[in-house]
Protein backbone atom coordinates (compact mmCIF):
# COMPACT_ATOMS: atom_id res chain seq x y z
CA UNK A 1 0.00 0.00 0.00
CA UNK A 2 3.00 2.27 -0.43
CA UNK A 3 1.34 3.85 -3.45
CA UNK A 4 -1.61 4.98 -1.33
CA UNK A 5 0.75 6.35 1.31
CA UNK A 6 2.64 8.29 -1.36
CA UNK A 7 -0.60 9.73 -2.76
CA UNK A 8 -1.78 10.67 0.75
CA UNK A 9 1.51 12.47 1.35
CA UNK A 10 1.18 14.34 -1.94
CA UNK A 11 -2.37 15.42 -1.12
CA UNK A 12 -1.38 16.46 2.41
CA UNK A 13 1.53 18.54 1.11
CA UNK A 14 -0.69 20.33 -1.41
CA UNK A 15 -3.43 20.93 1.15
CA UNK A 16 -0.84 22.31 3.55
CA UNK A 17 0.26 24.80 0.89
CA UNK A 18 -3.36 25.75 0.27
CA UNK A 19 -3.99 26.26 3.99
CA UNK A 20 -0.93 28.48 4.28
CA UNK A 21 -2.07 30.59 1.35
CA UNK A 22 -5.60 30.73 2.74
CA UNK A 23 -4.25 32.23 5.96
CA UNK A 24 -2.24 34.80 4.00
CA UNK A 25 -5.14 35.97 1.85
CA UNK A 26 -7.41 38.45 3.59
CA UNK A 27 -10.00 38.96 0.86
CA UNK A 28 -11.30 37.79 -2.49
CA UNK A 29 -10.04 41.04 -4.00
CA UNK A 30 -6.53 40.25 -2.79
CA UNK A 31 -6.84 36.77 -4.33
CA UNK A 32 -7.97 37.92 -7.77
CA UNK A 33 -5.46 40.78 -7.86
CA UNK A 34 -2.58 38.31 -8.14
CA UNK A 35 -2.48 35.92 -11.09
CA UNK A 36 0.42 34.15 -9.37
CA UNK A 37 -1.73 33.37 -6.32
CA UNK A 38 -4.59 32.21 -8.53
CA UNK A 39 -2.21 29.92 -10.40
CA UNK A 40 -0.71 28.54 -7.18
CA UNK A 41 -4.13 27.83 -5.69
CA UNK A 42 -5.51 26.23 -8.85
CA UNK A 43 -2.48 23.99 -9.40
CA UNK A 44 -2.27 22.83 -5.79
CA UNK A 45 -6.00 22.17 -5.71
CA UNK A 46 -5.78 20.20 -8.95
CA UNK A 47 -2.91 18.04 -7.68
CA UNK A 48 -4.67 17.42 -4.34
CA UNK A 49 -7.82 16.37 -6.19
CA UNK A 50 -5.88 14.14 -8.59
CA UNK A 51 -4.18 12.44 -5.63
CA UNK A 52 -7.54 11.83 -3.93
CA UNK A 53 -8.97 10.35 -7.12
CA UNK A 54 -5.88 8.17 -7.59
CA UNK A 55 -6.20 6.91 -4.01
CA UNK A 56 -9.79 5.96 -4.72
CA UNK A 57 -8.83 4.15 -7.93
CA UNK A 58 -6.12 2.18 -6.14
CA UNK A 59 -8.51 1.09 -3.38
CA UNK A 60 -11.20 0.14 -5.89
CA UNK A 61 -8.74 -1.99 -7.86
CA UNK A 62 -7.25 -3.63 -4.75
CA UNK A 63 -10.65 -4.48 -3.27
CA UNK A 64 -12.03 -5.44 -6.68
CA UNK A 65 -14.97 -3.08 -6.22
CA UNK A 66 -17.36 -2.03 -8.95
CA UNK A 67 -15.59 -0.02 -11.64
CA UNK A 68 -16.85 3.59 -11.55
CA UNK A 69 -18.03 5.21 -14.75
CA UNK A 70 -16.39 8.56 -13.99
CA UNK A 71 -14.46 10.48 -11.35
CA UNK A 72 -17.58 11.23 -9.32
CA UNK A 73 -18.28 7.52 -9.29
CA UNK A 74 -14.96 6.82 -7.59
CA UNK A 75 -16.15 8.53 -4.43
CA UNK A 76 -19.59 6.94 -4.69
CA UNK A 77 -18.06 3.45 -4.86
CA UNK A 78 -15.86 4.20 -1.83
CA UNK A 79 -18.89 5.38 0.15
CA UNK A 80 -20.97 2.36 -0.86
CA UNK A 81 -18.13 0.11 0.34
CA UNK A 82 -18.04 1.94 3.69
CA UNK A 83 -14.52 3.24 3.16
CA UNK A 84 -15.59 6.88 3.34
CA UNK A 85 -18.74 8.35 4.83
CA UNK A 86 -21.76 9.18 2.72
CA UNK A 87 -21.59 12.67 4.24
CA UNK A 88 -18.23 13.15 2.49
CA UNK A 89 -19.95 12.76 -0.87
CA UNK A 90 -21.55 16.19 -0.45
CA UNK A 91 -18.08 17.67 -0.83
CA UNK A 92 -16.25 15.09 -2.92
CA UNK A 93 -18.68 14.72 -5.82
CA UNK A 94 -18.59 18.44 -6.67
CA UNK A 95 -14.81 18.34 -6.25
CA UNK A 96 -14.56 15.73 -8.99
CA UNK A 97 -16.33 18.21 -11.27
CA UNK A 98 -14.05 21.00 -10.08
CA UNK A 99 -11.06 18.87 -10.99
CA UNK A 100 -12.41 18.46 -14.51
CA UNK A 101 -12.82 22.21 -14.88
CA UNK A 102 -9.32 22.86 -13.54
CA UNK A 103 -7.85 20.37 -16.01
CA UNK A 104 -10.05 20.73 -19.09
CA UNK A 105 -12.18 23.83 -18.68
CA UNK A 106 -9.54 26.31 -17.64
CA UNK A 107 -11.43 29.01 -19.55
CA UNK A 108 -14.48 28.43 -17.31
CA UNK A 109 -12.85 28.47 -13.88
CA UNK A 110 -14.99 30.35 -11.38
CA UNK A 111 -12.64 32.36 -9.17
CA UNK A 112 -15.37 32.82 -6.56
CA UNK A 113 -15.84 29.03 -6.32
CA UNK A 114 -12.11 28.31 -6.03
CA UNK A 115 -11.64 31.04 -3.43
CA UNK A 116 -14.59 29.66 -1.46
CA UNK A 117 -13.06 26.18 -1.45
CA UNK A 118 -9.75 27.67 -0.37
CA UNK A 119 -11.29 29.56 2.53
CA UNK A 120 -14.00 27.14 3.70
CA UNK A 121 -13.55 23.60 2.42
CA UNK A 122 -9.95 22.47 2.95
CA UNK A 123 -11.08 20.67 6.09
CA UNK A 124 -13.14 18.38 3.86
CA UNK A 125 -10.00 17.26 2.03
CA UNK A 126 -8.41 16.49 5.38
CA UNK A 127 -11.45 14.51 6.52
CA UNK A 128 -11.32 12.42 3.34
CA UNK A 129 -7.62 11.70 3.87
CA UNK A 130 -8.22 10.79 7.52
CA UNK A 131 -10.89 8.29 6.45
CA UNK A 132 -8.46 6.81 3.91
CA UNK A 133 -5.68 6.59 6.52
CA UNK A 134 -7.99 4.69 8.86
CA UNK A 135 -8.91 2.32 6.04
CA UNK A 136 -5.25 1.86 4.99
CA UNK A 137 -4.25 0.89 8.54
CA UNK A 138 -6.69 -2.01 8.40
CA UNK A 139 -4.94 -3.55 5.39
Amino acid sequence: MKSIEKKIKTAEERISKLKRLSRELNSFEEYISSQDKIDIVERNMQVALEACLDIGKIIIANKELQEPSDNKGIFMVLAEAGIITKKSLGFLIPMAGTRNILVHGYDRIDDVLIYGILKKDLINFEQFLNQIKIYARSL
